[in-house]
Formats: structure tokens, C-alpha cells, sequence
């Protein structure tokens, strides 16, 4: 291994080594045999909850236990303020548990790679099934009363109601249970040793002070200190260490509170040396240290002092912990920490200043820049929180403290501003995302660093209510743009969405893969979204088989099971456009209906989310044959989104328009804004939709010529699907051109056309959509041999496919599909004639989510209004 990657994952591995080392119980601790009995039914519990204020045992009495019983396959993670939110705590979970997953340390990179803190419970599913087995794991969570954020306890809980029946917590808390035990407890699956049965006996208090702590003072002299403990090892500890001191308190202070920082002050701290205070002062707000940071901290300091103060410490019995013997890593016990971080704070500013840079200079030289960027940021040092995420080259755990510097210092490196746009997006936060836009648009509009965001204007202006139209940058223009590989691996996917817009398709798919190589085995997050990409350039084109593909691939940059990242509806919308090209309708159906509850249950509503689900909700009803319903759906999206471009409908508006229930406004609104698009109109598809509006409009010699141009083109580009959709629509044409109605050869050519290059990639929409057109035309080729004698083997068995799908898939019209749960409560408080907001408030979910569920209400009783749904509701018993 060269010098160069060990820097790349020491930190890792220290970070890792310092939060999961099981901590070696002291030498000569006393057999708790009563509690040691008790802990050993966790063979039979699901959760183990040792309750207790701080120092009353609980770490030595497991590490004990453990040691003593010999417990196999056994975890420790020990928790303290910086894994309390979801990213990290799950994060250190993964990690403690990768001995028992088989799958060579992916799981533990997707848990790193998930930018979406917020929906980390799509990962957790996969997790929870590499744990099930025969054999048991334990998991030791230390300091659980960390945990406080609402997320965070959401997906624990979700956790422990999901996890394996062979997978056990051991939770240590000095409070209650911050997540809800009532089920394990009612079935008998939950131990609960609270803080009194963590109390010492005067008996084992005895055997602590003199075989532990090797207290010589006369029995006497111990039952009084023994007394004043009242079994509480902490503070039997507190008081040792204070009469070792000389300083002995005739009253001994329980846990907590200022009156414990008081006794440390006056019973402990103020008798060490000036050295030994200054030592814990500079040390005592660190997550750990070892040898060579403290000789950066303090530049006189020897490996013989360094050993001398923890042999020093140790005898005085203050609270400190070492977490790896054989390489001398240290931290102090909670209540020392928690006070001296206290102290620490109390220093001059100038003190604080130089020993915040000391610290931190030494995590990097060690080549920790996580806990070196955490001290920095803790510092207030944006400057030097910019440069270390710097020296982290896009790692994500620098994205957290980026997206903490202000605006105007972010900006100073250009680079780190596009990497805190990319955190943002990942997360859905769009107003802080709006917040970066307008600074790159303030400082960079015009240029080609503006490029990075520009795309993004369509998630928050609509402006005119067009789509907004760029230029795609060169080669030459991406390398001079001074990102690194992660921001330019983002901006050569986002420049193939513009090759794919103005149709070089070619130019689209290599740009994606130069941004997938460039990120490859770096940043997963950057795949996931090249994938995604890939596979609507592809799925453009009629590649439809290569399109599934990278869908898969993308899928397999993170490996979870119900989603990715929190832009998962990007995977699942696009997945959707694919199973509907193939008429795979199932498929499609339920990756909606998981996109559906997705963005209600974790609160994913930013606006194109919102309208996109109405879309493909739409699209599936006319694929369904419902066309009445779908028609519904799509004026109910150009009720709720009145500014949202005619252009980003045009799936649908072809299906209105297949299906006879095209509206002349909804046509000539449609073709005022395409004109005003030069870009756009053109597009294939565009030409394509133009053309059959025309001919609806009789503008007959006009939309041939428009058809024709789109089918040399096409045939030229090697675009499969807009060509089959182009040999369909001059069938049409032409079956409903009273003079044209001899052509059957041309028609029979179209029709081979469109069926050879549909066959292989099994794009039958097309054939659906004007199935009342073709389906004649489809069975008399079938029924003649001289017709049929123009296919392949494969290609006869197609025609049969679609034969069948335009036959089978029609749907009873009219007729009302049963509502949901959560529609019927909707239903129900629209009876009661409230407003969007207030049926959101009684509900508990977003104005988005209740727009969702009205759209869909009325499309399942094929209605358009809430006077109609109500009173329809009603009549069919539904309310």
C-alpha cells in the first residue's frame, strides 16, 4: 500500500477504531453475580436497557459480564453528540456490525454515500436482512440517552420493530428509553436494569474500593466512604480519587448538575498539578488523543511524560478510557468530559484560538480530516473548514460542515460552493439550494460556472412558464472550469441533459461516461445520478433494454432495497417511463405507488416532484385504457400547476390526443409556446406531437410533411422509439385521409417498420395509444400469410403480443376504483368543505400530499370537482 492511500483511509480506519472498540473492563472488577445472572438472558431478549446516572457502572458492568461469560459476536458503538443525527449514528451503526454482514463492506459505503439523512430508512431494509440468521449477534449501544433527533428515533424504531429475531441490543442510558420499548416489554422480549439495581451493595461496594480501586484505608474509613457513595461507583470513584489527593469531602455529591462540577472543581481538579490541569484543559473537549497529538498540543512533551500522566491519571482514578492498549488511544469518561469541555470554554479567546490550531493541525497531519474539519468548524473557522474540505476532495463527510459556512465565505472557492449545491439537492433543500443559485447567478451568470445550477431553475421560477433552454458547454470549456473531479463528474451529467434536448444522443452518452469514470470508486452519489441520466438518453433513443440496465446500475450504487438516495423519485420516475414505454404496467404501477407513499411518509415534496407523480398517475390511467379518468387527471394539473410548461406535458397531451379528448385551447396553448421554443420544437417527440395537432386541426398536407421529416430523420438517428411512434402516426394519417385509404402497401411497409425495430427492445406503447386504428390492420396482417410472410419468427410473435395488449388491456370505464385508506380520510374532510391546509393540519401530512390525494380521488370516481366527489361519494356509499 503506497504512502498516498494509506492517507486516504487512515481516517477511516481511526474514526472507526476510536467509536467501536469494545472497552477492556479494569483490571480487578468485582463479579456482579446477581446482575450478571440477569444479563444472561439476553440470549432470549430482543433488547437489554441498563438505566443509570452517569458513572454508576453500566460500561464496566458489561465489558465485565462480557469478558467473564466469554460473548461472542459481539459489537460496541459508544455514542456521544456528533452521531446523533441519522446520517452518522447509522453510519457508526453499519460499521460496528460489518463483522456479521457477508457483503466485503458495500453496505457500510452506501450508509457513507447517502446524502439524504432523512430517508435512511430505504437502506436500513437491506440491512436488516444481511443480519437474519441462525446464529446471534449482540449490539452494545453506549450512551443512548444521546440520541434526541426526531428522525433518528423514527428509523431506530423502525429498526428494532424489523430486526432479525437472532440480533439483540444491549442499550446503555443514563434516561429513559428514547425510543418506544411498549411492544418487546408486553411480550416478554425487553430486560430493564434500572439505576437502583445498578447500585452497589455495601458488600460489592467494599470489594470496589479495596480489591478495584486497592484502597488500603481501614474498614472503618471505607464503610464511611462506601456510605456516602450510597452504591454509586462513580461517585465511590469521585471520592478515591479525592482522598488519593489528599482532599477528602465529608460530603459526597451525587451525578449531574453543577453541584457535581462543583466537587470536581474543588475535590479533584484544584489538587492536581498546574501541569496535570493545563493537560486535561487542552485535551478534555477532544474526541480522543493519543501520543502524537498531544505532543503537537504540547511540543515539550516525551513519550515518557505522555505515559507517566496516563499511568498518573490512572492512579488517581479519574475518569478515563483507553480504547486501543496498542496504540495508546484515549478519551475521558462522559461526567470528566463534559466538564472539562467547560473549562475549555473558559479560556482567554486567544488560548482557545492557538489550542483549537494545534488540535486540528495534529488530526491532519495524522490524515483524520473529519475530526481535524470538526475542530475547525467547532472553532468557527470557516476558512480552514473550506481548506480541509478541500484536502476531502468531495468526500460527503465534509458536505455536512460546508453546508454551515456562510454564503459569501463558501464562494471564495468556487468548487466547495458547487460540492454544498450538490448536499443541498441530494437532500431536496431546496431553499438552500436557491440560496447557492442566486449567489453562482450574482457572481457567474454568463459564464460557464453558472452551469453547475442553472438547471436547476425549473425546480423554483417558472417564470413565463416555459422551460428554460441552455447551451452545452465544450470539452475544452468543462476542463477549464476550476471543479474538481466530483462537481465536473456532476457537470459533464448535467451537459448530457443538454446534448440529449438538442438531440445529440451520441455526444450525451459519452459525456455521462467520462462523469462516471471520473467518479468511479470516489463518489457513488455521482454515479447514481450518471445512471439515472444514461438511462433517460437511452430510453430517448428506443434503447429500452440498455435503459433498464442502467437503471440497474444505479440501483446497485447504493444496493438498498425500496430506494436510494432522497432523490430516489428520480430512480422511480424514471424507472416508470420505462415499464410504461413496455406496457409492463404492474411493474409501473407499483414503483408509483412505492413513490407515492415514499414522498408522504418522509415528506419529499418539492413541486416537480409533486407534478410529476400527477403525471405518471395520469399516463397510467390512459395506458389503462381509462381514458375519461385520465383526461380528469390532466385538467386537474392544469388547474393546480396553471404556470407549468405546456412543453413538460407533451406525453400527455399525445395521449389526449390519441384518445380523441384533446381540447382546442389545451392545442393551441400548446403550439404558441412551442413556437416560442426553438430548441424544443425541434425535437422529435415535439415535431411529432405538432404534427398530430395539425392534422386534428385539418391541417392534413402540413402534418404529412411534418411526419415524413420526422420519419427520415429518425430512420437517419437510429432512434427506434421516435421512429416506430413515427411509422404509427402516418398510419393513422393515412387511415383517416379518405383518399388515402387504397395505400395499403404503404401501410403494411410502415407497419413492418414499426414493428422490427419495436420487437427487440418491446416498445408497445405506441401500438396501444392507437390501438382503435391499428387493431384491424394488426389482425389482418396477422391472418394473411402473404402479410405475415414479412416477419421474423420473433417479430410474428410481437405482433401477437400486441395484438394482445390492445385487446386485453382495456378497463371498464366509468366505473369507481376502490379509494385507499388514507383517500377515504381525505374524502372524508372534503365533505366537511375545508381547505387544502386544514385537511393537511387535521391529517398530519403536506399541502403537496393532500393535493396528490384529491388529484386521485377524483380520477377513481371520474370526477372534476369537490361538489362532484362529494356528492358521487356519497351515492356509491363511500362517505
Amino acid at each position: 500500500m503506497t504512502g498516498e492511500q494509506t492517507m486516504e483511509h487512515f481516517s477511516d480506519t481511526l474514526l472507526l477504531t476510536t467509536k467501536l472498540k469494545i472497552p477492556a473492563p479494569r483490571k480487578h472488577y468485582i463479579v456482579r453475580q446477581g446482575l450478571f445472572d440477569k444479563l444472561s438472558l439476553c440470549g432470549d431478549m430482543n433488547v437489554i436497557f441498563l438505566s443509570g446516572g452517569a458513572g454508576t457502572g453500566k460500561t464496566t458492568l458489561l465489558s465485565s459480564f462480557i469478558q467473564e461469560k466469554g460473548l461472542k459476536n459481539i459489537c460496541w458503538l459508544s455514542l456521544d453528540s456528533t452521531n446523533t443525527n441519522v446520517y452518522s449514528f447509522w453510519f457508526y451503526f453499519t460499521a460496528a456490525v460489518s463483522p456479521f454482514l457477508q457483503d466485503d463492506g458495500n453496505l457500510l459505503n452506501l450508509m457513507r454515500t447517502n446524502p439524504d439523512s432523512a430517508n435512511i430508512e430505504s437502506l436500513l431494509i437491506l440491512l436488516i436482512n444481511q443480519l437474519w440468521g441462525e446464529e446471534a449477534y449482540y449490539m452494545v449501544l453506549d450512551d443512548i440517552h444521546m440520541i434526541q433527533d426526531t428522525s433518528l428515533i423514527r428509523t431506530f424504531e423502525f429498526f428494532i420493530e424489523s430486526m432479525p429475531s437472532n440480533f439483540h441490543f444491549f442499550m446503555l442510558s443514563r434516561e429513559d428509553p428514547p425510543v418506544y420499548l411498549g411492544p418487546l416489554a408486553v411480550s416478554g422480549r425487553l430486560l430493564f436494569i434500572d439505576g437502583k439495581q445498578m447500585q452497589l451493595s455495601k458488600a460489592e461496594g467494599i470489594v470496589f474500593l479495596k480489591e478495584t480501586m486497592k484502597l488500603t484505608d481501614s474498614d472503618e474509613e471505607l464503610n464511611q466512604l462506601n456510605q456516602y457513595a450510597e452504591g454509586w461507583i462513580g461517585g465511590l470513584q469521585l471520592a478515591a480519587a479525592a482522598k488519593a489527593a489528599g482532599k477528602y469531602s465529608g460530603q459526597l455529591l451525587r451525578a449531574g448538575g453543577g453541584i457535581a462540577s462543583q466537587y470536581l472543581t474543588r475535590e479533584i481538579f484544584h489538587s492536581l498539578t498546574e501541569k496535570e490541569q493545563d493537560f486535561l484543559i487542552k485535551t478534555g473537549y477532544l474526541s480522543y488523543f493519543d501520543e502524537d497529538i498531544c505532543k503537537k498540543i504540547f511540543p515539550d512533551f516525551s513519550k515518557q511524560d505522555f505515559v507517566a500522566m496516563m499511568e498518573g491519571f490512572t492512579e488517581k482514578n479519574l475518569f478515563i478510557i483507553c480504547l486501543d492498549e496498542e496504540h495508546g488511544i484515549y478519551r475521558y469518561h462522559n461526567i470528566l468530559s463534559d466538564y472539562l469541555k467547560q473549562q475549555f470554554l473558559s479560556l482567554p479567546e486567544a488560548k482557545k484560538a492557538e489550542c483549537y490550531q494545534m488540535t486540528a493541525g495534529a488530526f491532519e497531519e495524522k490524515g483524520d480530516y473529519e475530526e481535524a474539519i470538526q475542530v475547525h468548524f467547532a472553532a468557527g473557522n470557516y476558512k480552514a473548514v473550506l481548506r480541509i474540505a478541500k484536502l476531502m476532495e468531495g468526500k460527503m463527510e465534509a458536505w455536512n460542515y460546508l453546508d454551515e459556512v456562510p454564503v459569501d465565505l463558501l464562494f471564495q472557492d468556487v468548487d466547495l460552493a458547487a460540492q454544498c449545491f450538490l448536499y443541498n439537492l441530494g437532500n431536496l433543500n431546496m431553499e438552500r439550494c436557491l440560496v447557492i443559485y442566486e449567489k453562482f447567478k450574482e457572481l457567474y451568470e454568463g459564464t460557464d460556472l453558472f452551469s453547475i445550477v442553472s438547471f436547476v431553475r425549473v425546480y423554483f421560477t417558472n417564470e413565463d412558464g416555459t422551460l428554460p433552454q441552455y447551451t452545452a458547454l465544450t470539452d475544452e470549456q468543462i476542463d477549464r472550469i476550476p471543479f474538481g473531479s466530483v462537481a465536473k463528474a456532476m457537470l459533464l451529467i448535467e451537459n448530457a441533459g443538454v446534448y440529449l434536448e438538442n438531440m445529440k444522443y451520441e455526444e450525451a452518452e459519452a459525456c455521462i461516461k467520462k462523469g462516471i469514470k471520473l467518479a468511479s470508486g470516489f463518489n457513488e452519489f455521482i454515479k447514481f445520478f450518471a445512471y439515472n441520466q444514461l438511462g433517460q438518453v437511452y430510453e430517448e433513443v428506443g434503447r429500452l433494454n440498455d435503459s433498464l440496465i442502467c437503471y440497474s446500475k444505479s440501483k446497485e450504487s447504493l444496493r438498498p432495497v425500496k430506494g436510494l438516495l432522497g432523490i430516489e423519485t428520480n430512480y422511480y420516475f424514471g424507472l416508470v417511463g420505462v415499464h410504461m414505454r413496455r406496457m409492463e404496467l404492474n411493474k409501473a404501477g407499483d414503483l408509483l405507488e412505492k413513490t407515492r407513499q415514499l414522498m408522504e411518509e418522509r415528506h419529499i415534496h418539492v413541486g416537480i416532484t409533486d407534478i410529476t407523480l400527477a403525471y405518471h398517475l395520469a399516463e397510467m390511467k390512459f395506458l389503462q385504457g381509462d381514458n375519461d379518468t385520465a383526461a380528469v387527471y390532466v385538467e386537474k394539473i392544469l388547474q393546480e400547476y396553471p404556470d407549468y410548461s405546456m412543453l413538460n406535458l407533451g406525453r400527455l397531451i399525445h395521449e389526449l390526443a390519441c384518445s380523441e379528448r384533446l381540447s382546442d385551447n389545451i392545442s393551441a396553448d400548446f403550439l404558441n409556446e412551442l413556437k416560442g421554443a426553438k430548441k424544443y420544437k425541434k425535437q422529435p417527440f415535439m415535431k411529432m406531437l405538432r404534427a398530430r395537432i395539425l392534422f386534428k386541426c385539418n391541417k392534413t398536407q402540413e402534418a404529412l410533411k411534418e411526419t415524413e421529416d420526422l420519419l427520415m430523420y429518425t430512420r437517419l438517428q437510429h432512434n427506434k422509439l421516435r421512429l416506430v411512434e413515427a411509422d404509427i402516426q402516418k398510419i393513422y394519417m393515412l387511415c383517416h385521409i379518405p383518399e388515402k385509404t387504397g395505400s395499403r402497401r404503404e401501410i403494411n411497409n410502415l407497419l413492418v417498420e414499426a414493428i422490427h425495430y419495436a420487437q427487440e427492445e418491446r416498445i408497445l406503447m405506441p401500438f396501444y395509444l392507437d390501438r382503435e386504428t391499428l387493431l384491424p390492420i394488426l389482425k389482418d396482417m396477422y391472418n394473411k400469410s402473404t402479410d405475415r410472410s414479412l416477419l421474423t419468427a420473433s417479430e410474428t410473435s410481437f405482433l401477437r403480443d400486441i395484438i394482445g395488449i390492445c385487446e386485453d388491456q382495456k378497463v371498464e370505464a366509468g366505473k369507481a376504483e376502490i379509494l385507499s385508506a388514507r383517500e377515504h380520510e381525505v374524502l372524508g374532510q372534503l365533505s366537511l368543505g375545508i381547505t387544502n391546509r386544514e385537511i393537511a393540519d387535521k391529517l398530519c401530512i403536506s399541502q403537496a400530499t393532500v393535493k396528490t390525494h384529491v388529484l386521485s380521488i377524483y380520477g377513481k370516481l371520474g370526477v372534476s370537482s369537490r361538489m362532484l366527489a362529494v356528492e358521487k361519494a356519497r351515492r356509491e356509499g363511500l362517505i
